[in-house]
């Protein structure tokens, strides 16, 4: 469970910016469920979540390739000429099995310049190492001569923390485990849409979780009875090895799929039946069945960009509420209704439907979520940031809660009408005038 998170010199945010997740107004829980992240295009919104992602990706894997580098990517503050010679640095307090543990590393161009640390066992802080440039110093539970060892064999650009839980010490090992098993990310990067795709493929042949995906498909209320996973068809034919020019076996790929295999010998090359399952990993296919006069069966690639989106995330949403992770969401709102965003955010508020504790921090610009559903407010006057720049083109995030909002309000009317600023101020007439032809005009 992510408890907070405070980021410096990463990108458009310069100064030292703190996500505290802890509830303001509901004190017997440990963090909120949701967070939503509001601001203009370009406020920097997105850049609090990469910085983010950026921890993640270097503790669980991007420390260990920076060894084979010289240097560090750091990703600073570049508006101004002091950044770009500072450190940058990225910390975060989260609950793993049990324990609240606090964590962070600052980086320049070169090499970790800070890393460190602490466990809260019962409540008090206790130092497990801290780190300043190539010197360690260890709490006295965990400096053993084995953590000892470590401190000499991590390069200065790489992280304590990971190579210490490679090699299965405890407490880094449980905060290792958090970023890598339970904070995950998700956006319209193909990259990741593909990785979702991917699982909730594999949600759906999988027989204990199938029919949750199929119920949560239905729920959403496209026209869509049912959804099966295909596998693509094999045509393994026997021919003169003159037909292969000299090959002795040839695989293809058809339309829609199909695989088909051409050999010359007495059966199919062991090679050849490994790129045969491959193939049909990658390949396989889902269909929709959709409800009319006459049902039919459509291809993902056929369905609403709605229909992919929310298949795409049903495998990271359904995952998240079962195992408890922190999910995190660039731009929520691409692609889905505003009602279909409300249910989701609704998923992880209602304690029957999230009993793991699953978190969700996402950006959007769904000002809808601001409002009341049902005669109550959705998102929660503590579950509100946003953000905005400043005329040195810094980002600034700060929540709801600084306006010591009362319970009941409109947000959403109050936010669109600039009440807490992060909004783009841009005019009519400005919009009229920079079309408009002028004198220098051809």
């Amino acid at each position: 469970m992510l408890l907070g998170f405070r980021i410096a010199n990463h990108r458009s945010i310069k100064a030292e910016q703190d996500f505290d997740l802890r509830p303001v107004y509901r004190k017997n829980e440990t963090s909120i469920r949701v967070a939503a992240v509001y601001g203009p295009n370009a406020s920097g919104k997105s850049n609090i979540l990469n910085g983010l992602r950026f921890m993640h990706d270097a503790v669980t894997e991007q420390s260990a390739e920076w060894r084979g580098t010289e240097g560090v990517p750091q990703q600073p503050f570049m508006l101004d000429a002091e950044s770009p010679e500072s450190p940058s640095s990225y910390a975060v307090d989260l609950v793993a099995g049990g324990i609240k543990y606090s964590y962070g590393f600052s980086i320049d161009r070169m090499r970790v310049t800070e890393e460190w640390l602490y466990s809260y066992p019962s409540g008090r802080k206790q130092l497990l190492f801290e780190r300043t440039g190539a010197k360690f110093k260890f709490g006295r539970a965990f400096g053993s001569p084995r953590v000892r060892l470590l401190d000499e064999l991590t390069p200065d650009n790489g992280l304590f923390l990971s190579y210490a839980a490679r090699a299965k010490i405890e407490e880094p090992r449980t905060v290792f485990d958090w970023f890598h098993r339970s904070l995950w990310f998700a956006s319209d990067e193909r990259a990741n849409i593909s990785q979702m795709r991917h699982r909730t493929m594999e949600m759906l042949a999988a027989p204990e979780t199938s029919e949750r995906i199929r119920r949560l498909i239905r729920a959403a209320d496209f026209g869509i009875l049912g959804v099966e996973r295909e596998t693509p068809a094999i045509s393994i034919e026997r021919v003169d090895s003159k037909d292969l020019d000299g090959d002795a076996a040839r695989l293809t790929l058809e339309p829609g799929g199909a695989v088909k295999v051409l050999h010359s010998g007495e059966r199919v090359p062991p090679d050849l039946l490994l790129q045969i399952h491959n193939l049909q990993s990658l390949n396989k296919s889902v269909l929709f069945e959709h409800s009319g006069v006459r049902n039919a069966k459509f291809p993902l690639e056929q369905e609403s960009r709605g229909t992919r989106a929310w298949f795409e995330a049903a495998g990271y949403l359904i995952g998240a509420l079962e195992n408890g992770w922190t999910l995190v969401v660039d731009e929520l709102d691409t692609s889905l209704h505003p009602v279909l965003l409300a249910h989701m955010v609704k998923l992880f508020q209602d304690p029957d439907a999230n009993p793991r504790g699953a978190q969700l921090v996402f950006t959007t610009h769904d000002t809808s979520l601001l409002g009341r559903h049902g005669g109550d407010e959705l998102l929660r006057r503590d579950e509100i940031w946003f953000m905005e720049k400043n005329g040195n083109g810094e980002s600034a995030l700060f929540p709801l809660t600084d306006f010591k909002p009362r319970d009941g309000l409109n947000w959403e009317r109050r936010y669109l009408g600039g009440a807490v600023g992060a909004i783009p101020y841009v005019t009519s007439s400005g919009m009229i005038d920079a079309v408009a032809r002028g004198e220098g005009d051809s």
